[in-house]
């Protein structure tokens, strides 16, 4: 069963389709976003348009604490995030608690300083189209390399 984040309510059984309306919640992406309640309505819209996913929402640092450890998640992405040091922290808590999942960083040119540091798997120009979107999560959760772009180019991707 889905709430209104589009987060799973039951997470006993994923292969019990009878809770997920006839769903088979086993080979679901299950997204962290992290950033505005805003945008993070918009990641999660985005994503539930076009397929089967979870989507967990926190909408600071210390929201992630909240966040069972037992959580699985293939891909977090960061956003709207004002402070560089609450910026850092997160990255550096899902890298510490999720070590699989890729961390994509939804940036304006202002953030331009994050893009070389390792930490982070890949990331797009703020605003990003849902294609744009959704193909870096596709590429980058199948072990596909950074974009290479900065994002005054991927701004005009993403308008």
């Amino acid at each position: 069963m889905l709430n209104d984040l589009g987060e799973i309510l039951e997470y006993s059984d994923l292969t019990d389709t009878s809770a997920t309306g006839g769903v088979d919640m086993t080979n679901i992406l299950h997204v962290l976003s992290i950033g505005s309640a805003d945008s993070s309505n918009a990641i999660r819209d985005a994503l539930l348009e076009r397929g089967h996913c979870r989507v967990s929402v926190a909408t600071n640092y210390r929201e992630l604490f909240a966040i069972p450890r037992q959580e699985v998640f293939e891909i977090a992405i960061l956003h709207h995030i004002t402070s560089p040091l609450e910026f850092r922290a997160s990255s550096e808590y899902i890298r510490r608690t999720w070590p699989c999942a890729k961390i994509l960083v939804i940036c304006a040119r202002a953030e331009v300083e994050v893009l070389d540091d390792p930490l982070y798997d890949d990331w797009i120009a703020a605003s990003p189209s849902q294609d744009v979107l959704l193909g870096t999560i596709k590429r980058i959760t199948a072990g596909g390399k950074r974009s290479g772009q900065r994002p005054e180019a991927l701004g005009r991707e993403g308008s």
